[in-house]
């Protein structure tokens, strides 16, 4: 009854919306406007049998076109069906008049480990919808005649062609991090003063331990290190002890494919490097081992160990990273080279698996990055797997396809690490978000430097050279734990940049719309910057590291930090947020923003029923350097609305209280001071904690705090009314709520 339901009510989907006459939703096709990569996805596209019945799955066509006529080739991923598999095919355009239509050929294949293929066929009609495309098909299975609805979409996610690439050629090498016509460049690059520095440092980080377990095994990357310092001062003794490292690396397989995937990347890179220092029995057994090693990372590994394919996970970009990287790295090498299996035993298997990779990659760059770089999973576990296979699969395949993968978010990693980062005490940090509160080291952006547009080398060079170059410590992002990174550190270092301020070329405010993230600067300049952030969580994807932080926020300034992370435990009471009875963790949604060219901003975010509204001053009105005004409005919805609630803020340094006032002073002597206006009759408390102490305001209603920052003492606040509704004055600034939102002066 309910498969005769859903044909019956798809039958009249095709009827309304491909029959006589458009759809009054719909407009004329414009062949001109499908253009890149389009996404369709079929409902009920493919099915399995569960228990004896038929379970039908959606599965999404990822087509690359130009001007409604697209590649031939076609790949599809269907996640419910089998998240570790994509599925291979041809597709061809029948018409692009008043309606879209296409043909899909595929060949899909129900189990990563089983090569055995099973054809789909999908007729496909589709017309403009909103900003996308809506339409049907009917199709064929396993035996069974299929018909649903098709949505498609736009990608963001354009690839970029690099002008006058040049196609790699067979067993050329090195081609991963720089193309062999480049080596001469580098050797000239060497001879320079920041060359020889960094050459200085690899020497040095090579003196340092390496580690053949652990959560990240570095065997790979010393000997890439080797490979690289071999290639550059033209020492085969370097290429020679590059090979014992690697020997010992493949003798020492990490334990899941966690601690596997950056060995397999760093073996990758000592291959590429050290290539021609190699005879070709060393070429052969890499060549081999790197190829098993594509198959196993690419289609996954067991859940029990831990393993999480969702497109979003760090673990997915590990080994999808690891995998791409040695697929290019052993591309077209000869056909006795490649391993006698079934899986891959030609390059055009490497490419496929190199494909498959890609798409992974993609995926992940898609759902577990903003648009302005902010990671799902924290930061952390976003920095970890950029360093470890990330950027140097966009490297190389920069290098050897000459494209470069989603340009439009990529080009944004190190600014917005850039404007989050303040120096205090010679070290660098930054507010954190996620597990472990870690901040990135110099190795990101010595890694990153390649990649960077020309738009932004001003100012990441700026900062470079600022922390890490000349002007720095000195070590050009190189150290101890990754050696390897001098290549990518000599590489990509521009003397030939002008610096300038990253304020004027990235502006003082970060907005990640994707992901629900604002950052407000008062300027790039010393320890004494300003740093501000708020996080709505805006896409809470579930399956990954996930943290209760929907409208927590950080305020760093004048050398110290006033509201901070909690302990690194995913639990509402260590983050900056207002706690009650009927909260979720569905993420929130921004209701209103508004930025100033100072850095000063608003945001207000609602989940359920509550709308927290975030300003930042940076103005100097106030009498203050910072301030910072904090409202939350609790929508009653349910008794439990009428219950007390508590306000929850994370600190370092001495904490006093009075009444409803509250005082923050560093060791420094300088202080931040809040006073809350509202709720009436609010309970203030301090309790230390292992880092530090949070402050706890407890009452009923709503939430109405002024915060100033200042190097001596505080301005005074006049209040004029009570509750919400209170009119506030500090120094020469006002503030009011009304409706969803904090309005200054």
């Amino acid at each position: 009854m309910i498969r005769i339901f859903y044909l019956l009510s798809t039958s009249l989907f095709i009827l309304f919306f491909v029959g006589g006459s458009q759809p009054p939703v719909s407009r004329q096709l414009n062949p001109k406007s499908l253009n890149g990569n389009i996404s369709l996805t079929l409902q009920h596209g493919l099915w399995k049998l569960w228990e004896e019945e038929p379970i039908y799955q959606n599965i999404t066509l990822d087509l690359s076109c130009n001007d409604a006529q697209c590649d031939g080739e076609v790949w599809a991923y269907s996640p419910r069906f089998n998240k570790e598999v994509d599925h291979q095919g041809t597709v061809e355009v029948i018409q692009t008049e008043n309606a879209w239509q296409v043909q899909a050929k595929l060949n899909i294949q129900s189990h990563p480990w089983k090569p055995e293929l099973e054809p789909a066929v999908y007729e496909i009609e589709l017309v403009p919808y909103k900003d996308g495309l809506i339409g049907s098909y009917q199709g064929n299975y396993q035996e069974r005649q299929l018909l649903g609805k098709v949505t498609g979409q736009q990608s963001s996610l354009q690839s970029r062609s690099i002008p006058n690439h040049q196609p790699v050629s067979p067993r050329e090498h090195p081609r991963l991090i720089f193309r062999a016509n480049q080596v001469p460049l580098l050797k000239e690059k060497a001879k320079t003063d920041y060359g020889q520095a960094i050459v200085k440092q690899l020497e040095q980080a090579l003196a340092g331990t390496i580690y053949y377990d652990g959560y990240v095994p570095n065997g790979g990357y010393y000997a890439a290190g080797y490979c690289f310092l071999s290639l550059i001062k033209d020492d085969r003794s370097s290429a020679e002890k590059a090979w014992q490292i690697v020997e010992k690396s493949l003798q020492n397989p990490g334990r899941r494919i966690f601690e596997q995937s950056p060995i397999v990347a760093g073996v990758a890179l000592a291959y590429d490097l050290c290539y021609h220092s190699w005879d070709e029995a060393r070429q052969k057994k890499l060549t081999r081992w790197l190829a098993t090693q594509t198959v196993n990372l690419v289609n996954g590994g067991s859940p029990k160990k831990g393993w999480n394919s969702n497109a979003w996970s760090n673990w997915n970009a590990r080994a999808r990273g690891a995998a791409g990287l040695a697929a290019l790295a052993i591309l077209y090498e000869p056909a006795e080279f490649y391993p006698e299996n079934k899986f891959l035993s030609e390059s055009e298997d490497v490419w496929r698996m190199m494909g498959i990779a890609e798409r992974n990659i993609s995926r992940y760059l898609d759902l577990a990055l903003g648009d302005r770089a902010l990671g799902t999973e924290g930061d952390h576990y976003t920095t970890e797997p950029w360093i470890l296979t990330i950027i140097p699969f966009l490297q190389a395949y920069k290098n050897v396809v000459g494209q470069e993968l989603a340009p439009a978010k990529t080009k944004w990693f190190l600014p917005h690490y850039i404007m989050r980062l303040v120096e205090r005490e010679g070290e660098l940090a930054m507010p954190a978000y996620g597990r472990h509160r870690l901040s990135p080291t110099g190795s990101l952006f010595a890694l990153g430097l390649p990649l960077v547009p020309d738009e932004f080398l001003p100012g990441v060079m700026k900062f470079f050279q600022r922390y890490f170059a000349e002007d720095g410590n000195g070590s050009f992002g190189v150290y101890s734990s990754f050696p390897h990174i001098a290549a990518y550190a000599l590489l990509g270092y521009r003397d030939d940049i002008l610096p300038v301020n990253p304020t004027e070329i990235f502006g003082k405010t970060l907005i990640d719309r994707q992901k629900g993230f604002y950052v407000f600067r008062d300027r790039w300049q010393d320890p004494h910057d300003f740093i501000a952030s708020i996080y709505l969580k805006k896409e809470p994807l579930r399956g990954s590291w996930s943290f209760p932080d929907e409208g927590s926020f950080r305020i760093w300034g004048l050398g110290h930090r006033w509201a901070k992370a909690g302990i690194s435990k995913a639990r509402k009471e260590n983050e900056n947020i207002l706690a009650r009875e009927t909260e979720n963790t569905q993420g929130a949604k921004p209701v209103f923003v508004k930025t100033k060219p100072d850095g000063s901003g608003v945001v207000s975010l609602v989940q359920d029923n509550w709308l927290r509204s975030f300003a930042v001053d940076y103005s100097g009105k106030s009498g203050s350097p910072g301030l910072f005004v904090i409202v939350d409005r609790i929508a009653i919805q349910s008794q439990t609305d009428y219950l007390p609630k508590t306000w929850i803020m994370h600190t370092e340094g001495k904490v006093s209280i009075q009444d409803s006032t509250f005082t923050i002073e560093s060791s420094a002597g300088k202080t931040l001071q809040g006073t809350f206006i509202s709720p009436q009759g609010v309970q203030l408390s301090y309790q230390s904690t292992e880092q530090g102490g949070v402050i706890q305001a407890t009452g009923i209603n709503n939430f109405f705090v002024v915060m100033t920052v200042q190097p001596d003492r505080p301005p005074k606040v006049i209040i004029e009314g009570s509750g919400t509704t209170a009119k506030v004055k500090v120094g020469k600034q006002n503030i009011t709520f009304a409706e969803n939102r904090i309005i200054l002066n």
